[in-house]
């Protein structure tokens, strides 16, 4: 009695697990997670004194030479205006 209980919940663990599985799978191939991700629209901006990529709406912004730049913090900007002066 136990033991066919046992085998039942693994063959129901196994059906969900599959199932999860396929429908991951087919969202992906039919791009669904691709579409998701595009309107989110969340712009990334590159820290030209650091290199990493920070938020647009969250960067410090600068004018340098006339041109927007963006900065991961004020520590940033502070460098880059110190070593664009030299």
């Amino acid at each position: 009695m136990i033991r066919s209980v046992l085998v039942l919940v693994f063959i129901l663990l196994l059906y969900f697990s599959l199932k999860t599985l396929f429908r991951s799978a087919l969202k992906g191939y039919n791009g669904e997670e691709e579409k998701r991700a595009q309107l989110k629209g969340e712009d990334m901006v590159l820290d030209p004194q650091c290199r990493t990529y920070v938020l647009k709406e969250r960067a410090v912004a600068r004018r340098i030479h006339g041109r927007p730049a963006y900065f991961c913090s004020e520590a940033c900007a502070q460098k880059f205006a110190e070593q664009d002066r030299t």
